[in-house]
């Protein structure tokens, strides 16, 4: 990726969230034409898995999981090369694309394996604290001053953190810049809450909207048209998070005369 400027900037959150929207509208049919075909496997691999949850088949669950995550990864890749390079290629069957695409899924999983093993660990440390840890026989354990559901809130909350932190790591690896987690650590430092709103709070604010249109018993193409925002929804992300790496990696503007 990038080297991190040598001043650490403010990331204007109001501007890339609202630039986002803005910029997936105004460029929708750019957007759509870049982005049709891995939108396409997405739509299609998500209906597939639903539909195989019922078969009882775990081979055919994680086959189709795997090639659903392979899909998103496609989508991701597509839209951070046509909002960061105006490059519309990332739709191509080419060995240069596939393995982009199989290095970025590679990433995410590792990220979300650290996403867990963290909250994991921030909860079991939380719950250690509160609770005194060891307890002599005899003696009754505290209570503890917040649910479960509170801790397993903040733990997440935290983690989240850590990875938002090594998120600016996607938009390297979509561009073709050497995924280097060091560096997206670095150039994200001072901005970690600002990125955890983009890849934490954004995402999970646009999926309670697609989950307050869902209703039980409903059909299978009320379901598809829930698959289909959901996608939307995912682009809406993705340019987040470009412009977040966009603002925070490239270079600063040079410096004008004062007036005279």
């Amino acid at each position: 990726m990038n080297e991190p400027a040598a001043e650490f900037r403010k990331l204007p959150l109001r501007k890339v969230i609202w630039g986002a929207f803005a910029l997936s509208w105004q460029h929708r049919v750019s957007l759509f034409r870049a982005t049709a075909l891995p939108m396409l496997a997405v739509i299609a691999f998500k209906l597939a898995f639903n539909v195989a949850r019922s078969d009882e088949s775990e081979f055919i669950g994680w086959t189709l999981h795997l090639f659903y995550g392979f899909a998103t990864c496609w989508l991701a890749v597509a839209v951070h090369r046509l909002v960061l390079l105006e490059n519309s290629d990332a739709i191509s069957a080419s060995a240069e694309n596939l393995k982009r695409i199989g290095l970025f899924l590679i990433f995410l999983v590792g990220v979300w394996l650290l996403y867990a093993g963290l909250a994991l660990l921030i909860m079991s440390g939380l719950l250690n604290v509160l609770l005194g840890g060891y307890v002599p026989a005899g003696e009754e354990r505290r209570e503890l001053p917040m649910s479960i559901e509170w801790l397993n809130t903040l733990a997440i909350v935290l983690a989240y953190y850590v990875v938002a932190r090594f998120s600016l790591v996607f938009p390297a690896i979509a561009t073709d810049r050497k995924p280097d987690l060091a560096a997206a650590w670095l150039a994200s430092k001072r901005n970690g809450w600002r990125l955890a709103v983009v890849v934490g709070v954004l995402p999970w604010s646009l999926k309670y909207l697609t989950e307050l249109l869902y209703r039980d018993g409903g059909t299978y193409g009320e379901f598809a048209v829930l698959v289909v925002i959901t996608v939307l929804f995912t682009l809406i992300e993705v340019v987040a998070l470009s412009l977040s790496y966009l603002e925070i990696t490239s270079p600063a503007p040079l410096p004008t005369d004062p007036p005279a």
